[in-house]
């Protein structure tokens, strides 16, 4: 396995040096399949990632993993900047779109005021004959007070101290774990009665209405927090499942959107899956496309607690 990861970062590095940047970026997170918390590999990424925002988690994860690496703090600096950079240049295209609709919106005016006159002129003579409005629209282009400039795409250019790779676990891979076929059809009732649940065996209730999520041992509450289940047209399955699939880290993606290294994921029906969640905040309310949407602490903690197999009670 060591000489699998140790293959992959230097074809990427070679086609990274090259100027194949997309078959780096595919080389690179080949190996992070193999080792979720390679620095090298989470180095390269944040340097060749499109995505500002992508960029600066990749480094943010590498300086956790390096925290003394002077690399990853490198990295992480420059990775704020241009997210900052980013973030400012939608700032500018939102004020430039504005600006021209309210210019655009004063020429119209002022041209519907001269075919539609309220009242009477003040001096007829000091009027001009002819009245060039159209010359004023076409010439009228607000330009942004502050362009951005875009910075360049850093690269790493260093030769990164041996990390120690951790120890492969089956649950912290990004190998599929053969599904476990759920015991029962979806329930028919609107809860799960904890007093059935015998021991102190691990199971997980999701609340639709309350937007909650409590995991128990036995009937014993020993987690509890808010979460964001599926939007109406995309809804949360109910009924009684098992989680079949743990993933340290994985890609997402529908018709819609594109997520990338979505944390602790916990597959319990088919693609649906209990995870953390880096790109909003909003929980309490339904905001996913069917997944259960927890805070990335709790899902750390959710994904150390809970077994392939723990069982999951969805309900209204």
């Amino acid at each position: 396995m060591d000489d699998r990861i140790a293959s992959l970062l230097k074809e990427g590095e070679v086609a990274a040096r090259a100027g194949q940047k997309d078959e780096a970026r595919r080389t690179f997170q080949e190996a992070l399949r193999f080792d979720p918390d390679n620095v090298t590999a989470l180095l390269w990424l944040a340097g060749l990632d499109r995505d500002p925002r992508a960029s600066l988690a990749y480094a943010e994860r590498a300086l956790a993993r390096a925290p003394d690496d002077a690399t990853a703090q490198a990295a992480l600096e420059w990775a704020r900047e241009r997210a900052q950079r980013s973030a400012s240049r939608r700032r500018w295209s939102w004020v430039a779109t504005a600006t021209t609709l309210c210019l655009l919106l004063v020429v119209a005016g002022g041209a519907l005021t001269g075919l539609f006159p309220v009242g009477p002129l003040p001096v007829a003579a000091s009027i001009p004959t002819a009245i060039p409005t159209a010359t004023a629209t076409a010439t009228l282009t607000p330009t942004p007070a502050d362009t951005p400039t875009p910075i360049p795409t850093w690269t790493p250019t260093f030769t990164p101290s041996p990390t120690p790779t951790p120890t492969p676990t089956l649950l912290t891979t990004t190998t599929p774990v053969p599904t476990i076929t759920t015991v029962m059809p979806p329930l028919t009732v609107p809860t799960l009665d904890p007093s059935a649940i015998h021991g102190d065996t691990h199971w997980i209730d999701v609340d639709l209405t309350n937007q909650t999520l409590s995991a128990y041992e036995g009937q014993e509450l020993v987690r509890f927090t808010l979460v964001s289940t599926g939007l109406p047209r995309t809804p949360t399955p109910t009924g009684l499942f098992h989680i079949h699939t743990k993933m340290r880290y994985d890609d997402m993606e529908g018709p819609d959107y594109y997520l990338r290294n979505v944390p602790y994921v916990m597959y319990f029906y088919k693609g649906y899956a209990l995870h953390g969640t880096y790109w909003h905040a909003n929980f309490g309310r339904p905001a996913s496309h069917g997944c259960v949407n927890l805070p990335t602490e709790h899902a750390a903690w959710l994904y150390e607690w809970a077994e392939v197999g723990t069982l999951v009670s969805i309900h209204e």
